[in-house]
């Protein structure tokens, strides 16, 4: 008689809100048997996964949505090790990353439109469910998506460049669907993990200004190297000196806070220009309406892409050299872990990546 070996993945998953002065609340490793694949699916073992802002939100569960046992990783680059009977398009071997979205219907009229990511039915990589089974991801050693969203990875991006499948496609986005290029002037609030490829984007698509918005002055040369041509501080109460009022075309927000004067960024926009929201608050905005009013100013927010989005993405980082800056952790319990801590610590430079395929199960 032969006996079957059931297979079984491993992952290091919060277990309950993570605080980070309580070490009994930080990542444990967690053993679980994958749902089985589907025939439209691949199985990917992941070799390199960024440590996103989101994964923060949500072991914290800042923005109350988290659902216990969570294994993070949205933004990760893997080979392929199955394919589903139906899956025509990828192949073993093949190198492939995934974004924050897994799965999308293909039926609705936002998956023909190009707006996959926003589909009802989608299912996002990790905290999210489907068929009855909790969604992981790249925190642990393999994953399985939908074959549509796991996106080719160019010869020339490496492993570790995995938070363009998040970060990269999120700040890239905005410059397609509003038409962000050489006769734009774009600011960019926050110079953090978003804001740093926001930056880099503004330059590429040749921007003919890129204002660099920041609390301090300490990342002002980074801003510099990254591409912006000018370099803004904010005080402690979001004011700024008044000759940037009503400077910029377009403001990608790219990092916030408890008390970040949203009023004062409205003003930062030219008469019928747009404040983008790509950082996602825990706390509501609070915006007087006559600065939005006055000044004609459109807000709108922007959530990831669809697959071909992804693709283009890549091309174009490709093309130009678009690259996040990154700092590596091994991929240990006590690397990971460590990676938390000094994301939430603010030791990231710009973003931190979990570097090694497998996960240890101590």
């Amino acid at each position: 008689m032969t006996l079957t070996v059931e297979e079984k993945f491993v992952g290091y998953a919060g277990l309950q809100p993570y605080n980070l002065k309580d070490e009994t609340t930080h990542l444990q490793p967690l053993e679980f048997v994958p749902r089985p694949l589907e025939q439209d699916e691949v199985e990917i073992e992941v070799s390199a996964c960024g440590i996103c802002g989101s994964d923060i939100h949500q072991l914290t569960n800042g923005w109350n949505r988290a659902t216990f046992p969570i294994i993070p990783g949205h933004e990760f680059i893997g080979k392929i090790t199955a394919v589903g009977s139906s899956v025509e398009n990828h192949a073993i071997g093949q190198r492939v990353g995934v974004s924050p979205v897994s799965r999308s219907c293909g039926d609705c009229e936002l998956c023909h439109n190009g707006r996959g990511q926003y589909c009802p039915t989608k299912v996002t990589t990790y905290n999210g469910n489907f068929k009855g089974h909790k969604t992981f991801g790249g925190y642990a050693n393999k994953v399985r998506v939908q074959a549509d969203w796991a996106i080719p990875i160019p010869d020339n991006i490496k492993d570790t460049d995995a938070p363009l499948l998040c970060a990269g496609i999120t700040t890239y986005l905005p410059f397609k669907h509003h038409n962000i290029g050489k006769d734009t002037s774009v600011g960019v609030l926050g110079i953090g993990g978003l804001g740093h490829l926001a930056i880099q984007w503004a330059k590429a698509k040749q921007c003919k200004k890129v204002l660099a918005i920041s609390t301090s002055d300490r990342k002002r040369e980074d801003a510099t190297k990254l591409g912006a041509t000018d370099f803004l501080i904010l005080n402690e109460d979001g004011t700024y000196d008044t000759k940037y009022t009503r400077s910029v075309d377009v403001l990608l927000v790219c990092g916030s806070g408890k008390n970040t004067n949203w009023t004062k960024l409205v003003e930062l926009v030219k008469v019928a220009g747009k404040l983008i929201l790509i950082d996602l608050p825990e706390q509501p905005l609070v915006i007087e309406s006559a600065a939005v009013v006055y000044g004609n100013v459109t807000i709108v927010g922007t959530y990831v892409g669809c697959p071909d989005d992804l693709k283009e993405m890549l091309q174009f980082a490709d093309e130009t050299g678009v690259r996040p800056w990154v700092t590596t952790v091994d991929n240990t319990l006590a690397g990971v872990n460590q990676g938390v801590k000094d994301l939430i610590n603010g030791k990231s430079h710009y973003r931190i990546v979990i570097d090694g395929i497998g996960r240890e199960m101590k």
